[in-house]
């Protein structure tokens, strides 16, 4: 009985272990054609949102939106918002975050492409691209926001939006910029 007890928890630890290497070489892979997934922590995503004066009732749309942790934490601050993420494995992820959490009707994960798909109205828009894809994302914001939207970059600079504010942390640089 232990040993068939023990074959079947090596079996289920292999499955899982199989499972993760699986997961993490697709978003690895898949990541490195663009930009790779790093995930936000709760405490940068408020800081992101801070930056850009986010308040009760605002939209966020987050370019790049991985596991959906930005518009989640909008939602949470009273807000809503759209993610727009390449990945399907991601925005799977954060459509089942937004369940879990009872705010899938104020939480919305588009699968697709910052490049192709209609950018949706918002009155804050995050991101964390690299320098090259925020420079092909540019005149697109320019083109779908109106003068005052609020752009926050985590690490990264656009080219030509006006600078309005960068804080420095240890680990990271927030990047307010406004059309």
């Amino acid at each position: 009985m232990s040993q068939t007890v023990l074959f079947v928890a090596i079996l289920l630890l292999q499955t899982v272990f199989l499972l993760f290497m699986i997961i993490f070489a697709y978003t690895f892979f898949e990541g490195i054609r663009t930009v790779p997934w790093i995930r936000t922590r709760s405490h940068i995503a408020r800081a992101m949102l801070e930056l850009a004066g986010f308040k009760a009732g605002n939209t966020v749309l987050d370019l790049g939106s991985g596991d959906g942790s930005i518009i989640l934490t909008a939602v949470e601050l009273g807000g809503s918002g759209v993610g727009i993420e390449r990945l399907s494995l991601l925005v799977w992820i954060s459509n089942l975050r937004a369940k879990l959490r009872g705010c899938a009707d104020k939480a919305m994960f588009l699968r697709a492409t910052i490049f192709t798909v209609p950018l949706p109205d918002a009155t804050i828009v995050t991101c964390y691209l690299f320098p090259e894809v925020n420079a092909r994302v540019e005149p697109r914001l320019r083109e779908a926001f109106p003068p005052g939207t609020r752009i926050v970059s985590r690490d990264f600079r656009f080219p030509t939006l006006t600078l309005i504010e960068e804080r420095r942390q240890p680990r990271y640089t927030l990047y307010l910029y406004q059309i």
